[in-house]
């Protein structure tokens, strides 16, 4: 492990402490655990979802309930290991009754831990899932309608926009585009993005 590498490791960490101990926002107020996700610095992909649900809250892992199995069958159909990308969620507490998160929530969760998770992890490419990935990670002025399956970039990175899991175990239109949309992301792969930067 290279001496800038065992940096960001540990820089992370300091984070997955500090995401852990949070009480910036109301979230942190009900939780039963905080999520702040999983992966290793320099992960080639980052996945950043909306928020954790009941069996996120209850682990303090990201996506292991149904939808993380959903999840690694296109992590698979990407040929991709799940141990080796960084996922996250916009939020790292459950919202209650599994509402969406507020803008408020949002922006302090952002501009306090996703953003320095984002510059540590340094992806060769973000995939949201989700409008609210999308709108934590490339802003307001996309809408997942109009990029889902594209390459966009936000602040210098290449984004590639898809739906939610969730969304993808309840709709066949949409599990098709997510199906669609992870091919897009093994042919990217394939072509050769950064690995450890």
């Amino acid at each position: 492990m290279t001496r800038a590498r065992a940096e960001r490791e540990q820089a992370l960490t300091t984070v997955r402490r500090g995401i852990f101990q949070c009480r910036k926002c109301r979230l942190g107020a009900g939780r039963h655990h905080a999520v702040p996700g999983e992966g290793p610095p320099g992960a080639q992909v980052m996945f950043v979802g909306e928020a954790p649900g009941a069996r996120e809250d209850a682990s303090g892992r990201p996506f292991c309930g149904r939808a993380g199995v959903y999840l690694d069958r296109m992590l698979a159909l990407a040929e991709l290991d799940r141990g080796a990308v960084f996922i996250t969620g916009s939020v790292k507490c459950r919202p209650p009754g599994n509402r969406e998160p507020r803008r408020d929530e949002l922006a302090t969760c952002r501009e306090a831990w996703l953003k320095r998770q984002l510059e540590l992890v340094a992806p060769g490419l973000v995939v949201t899932l989700g409008g609210v990935g999308l709108a934590q990670v490339a802003g307001p002025d996309h809408t997942l309608a109009e990029v889902r399956g594209s390459l966009i970039h936000a602040d210098g990175r290449p984004v590639l926009p898809t739906y939610h899991p969730a969304a993808g175990m309840r709709f066949p239109r949409v599990a098709r585009a997510m199906e669609q949309d992870f091919e897009t992301l093994r042919r990217l792969l394939a072509a050769g993005l950064p690995r450890d930067r």
